[in-house]
């Protein structure tokens, strides 16, 4: 086997090259195979001379599992200095982590959730009559963005007419290579301000929204500070838009790309809670999750050092062939019992059931209305931004419907 820890046979893979964005699992099944412990040099960096990456799904689930080893506390973005965004339990170990996690647990109860799809069934319906004259629309932009924000309007009791303020902060977080460009930073100081005067508003006015919730929820008998409820809303709006938004858009170039898989689940929604799982392993929205050593690790022959990052690449161990048989092909009748496209152990995403209820709702309406389509290929345009898989521009073609009335 070829040296685990550089590119000298002629390998080197940066995630945050743009050459790799259009398709990176090539990369990622040479890194399992010759690579699995790779480390990545950035030099003249102020924070991080290096990082390593793991790709192989063994790897990665041992060590999402193993939080006393690969700790969450400085930060979960690979190449970034995490004290500049604001603090969640992302970015947390136990026993704090956990703390944060059993009021989100406790106010994210499945009735609330499940009491969410009329709202999202209602919108993507009115988007859909919106364009399905067109015969085309864009995947993330007028369909894919709009769907997580209505449902965080709906988690919060946001005011429907704010949801434009809410896309143009979003779009703003997504414009760098990071999350700390400056751009992004901006908006993230602004949405700060915002949730700020929103929870004061609720101390004074509360209701029975998320936020309020979360207010009369005590730790060990004691409120959460202000600052810390702003947190949480920042934390549901990145993990509400950036990942639901992703995971939408990418599941309809899937589809576009793999027509016979679509039709077969259009004939039969019943196959829909193996096939949502099949979509969410075949393109995963976040890539990969950052953690940092505690000890050194020692892993096929490679030491790890004691506080380096190491980044985490879920899109790699869910195309893994020791697990998945042929897994760059998307079959909606695999049956997946373990992905880790929301993580795995104590940092696994409380807001899965959210996203795979906006997921699913909002591709069955489009199986409904439109039933077939095509992506135009040429035209997409992946994000830069690492860690996500997203796209900022996807055209879909159909045949376009009359408006009904019309």
């Amino acid at each position: 086997m070829a040296d685990p820890t550089d590119g000298t046979d002629g390998f080197d893979f940066d995630p945050f090259d743009t050459g790799w964005f259009a398709d990176p699992y090539p990369a990622y099944a040479q890194m399992r195979r010759n690579h699995p412990v790779y480390r990545k040099e950035i030099p003249n960096h102020r924070i991080w001379p290096h990082y390593w990456m793991l790709s192989r799904a063994a790897d990665v689930n041992d060590a999402l599992a193993d939080w006393r080893t690969f700790s969450s506390a400085r930060g979960t973005l690979v190449d970034t200095d995490s004290s500049l965004l604001p603090p969640n339990m992302f970015n947390m170990d136990p026993p704090r982590h956990d703390e944060h996690r059993s009021i989100l647990a406790r106010v994210l109860t499945p009735s609330r959730v499940a009491a969410l799809e009329p709202h999202v069934r209602a919108y993507a319906e009115d988007l859909v009559t919106g364009f399905r004259s067109r015969g085309t629309f864009d995947a993330p932009t007028e369909f894919a963005q709009l769907i997580p924000t209505i449902t965080m309007c709906a988690l919060m009791d946001l005011p429907r007419e704010g949801r434009e303020q809410f896309l143009e902060w979003n779009l703003a977080t997504l414009a760098g290579a990071d999350f700390t460009s400056e751009t992004s930073l901006a908006a993230y100081g602004e949405m700060a301000q915002y949730w700020t005067g929103l929870v004061a508003d609720r101390r004074r006015n509360p209701g029975g929204d998320l936020i309020s919730l979360i207010l009369h929820t005590p730790v060990e008998g004691e409120p959460l500070a202000d600052e810390e409820i702003s947190g949480f809303c920042s934390l549901l709006h990145d993990a509400a838009q950036n990942t639901t938004m992703n995971l939408i858009s990418n599941a309809i170039i899937s589809l576009g790309r793999f027509p016979d898989q679509r039709r077969k689940l259009a004939a039969d929604p019943g196959r829909w809670p193996t096939a949502l799982e099949e979509l969410l392993r075949y393109e995963s929205p976040v890539q990969g999750l950052a953690r940092t050593t505690t000890r050194d690790v020692e892993l096929h022959g490679v030491t790890i050092p004691a506080g380096d990052q190491v980044l985490l690449l879920y899109g790699s161990a869910n195309h893994d062939e020791t697990v998945f048989e042929r897994p760059d092909v998307l079959d909606l009748d695999r049956v997946v019992k373990l992905h880790w496209t929301f993580g795995h152990g104590i940092h696994y995403c409380l807001g899965n059931a959210v996203a795979r209820l906006e997921a699913r709702v909002s591709l069955q309406v489009l199986l409904e209305t439109i039933g077939d389509w095509e992506v135009d290929e040429k035209a997409i345009v992946r994000n830069q931004l690492v860690p996500t898989r997203g796209v900022a521009a996807a055209p879909v073609l159909f045949e376009a419907t009359a408006r009904r009335g019309g």
